[in-house]
């Protein structure tokens, strides 16, 4: 029997993923630009190992987004068989902290970086979903169906904002930003590893 995961995806406000392919040459409107100069060729790489760029993170549980570029909030209601491919969330964070220390990953973490299917659903199904990032191909299938995508992040500012909290409009999230954040590393503004768009 096919299980059924809700899973949550910040993109881009004017983004439909329902209809439309992802173009990587928008990552300097989800990103700083310094943050994306230095992030583009992980994410280069990245693309070749699973060989599409039509693909996007998701999470398996909702994770406040604290980039202070307004997002969207989409929650999908997952087929198990439309889970593209997973990625070690663990691995991955250390794969970005080898971009912040001006190195690159080593091929080990290439090699770990995909999880397994089987393992990978058996790792959602247990619960055990911090070590675990599904990703799923865009436009999503018909067969995913959006529970949501009314809501925007607030920005850096309001850490941990609550689903029910979040804005509504992008009209309310721009209220959200009275000011830019202080100046600090990407790594602090950064949240969680669903970093592509």
């Amino acid at each position: 029997m096919e299980q059924r995961f809700t899973l949550y995806t910040w993109q881009l406000p004017d983004w439909d993923i329902t209809k439309e392919n992802r173009d990587p040459s928008k990552g300097p409107l989800r990103w700083e630009e310094d943050t994306w100069d230095r992030l583009q060729p992980l994410y280069k790489k990245l693309e070749e190992k699973v060989g599409t760029l039509d693909f996007l993170w998701c999470y398996p549980a909702y994770e406040y987004w604290k980039q202070y570029k307004i997002s969207r909030l989409w929650v999908l209601d997952v087929p198990s068989l439309e889970i593209f491919k997973f990625f070690d969330s663990k691995i991955w964070e250390v794969m970005f902290d080898c971009v912040d220390n001006n190195k690159q990953p080593e091929d080990i973490h290439w090699d770990q970086l995909i999880v397994e299917k089987s393992e990978g659903i058996k790792m959602l199904s247990s619960g055990n979903k911090n070590d675990i990032t599904p990703v799923i191909l865009v436009p999503i299938s018909p067969l995913i169906r959006v529970i949501d995508k009314s809501r925007f992040n607030k920005g850096p500012n309001h850490s941990n904002a609550r689903y029910e909290d979040l804005p509504t409009s992008v009209c309310e999230a721009k209220k959200c930003r009275n000011e830019r954040p202080k100046p600090g590393s990407w790594r602090q503004r950064r949240k969680g590893r669903n970093s592509l768009s």
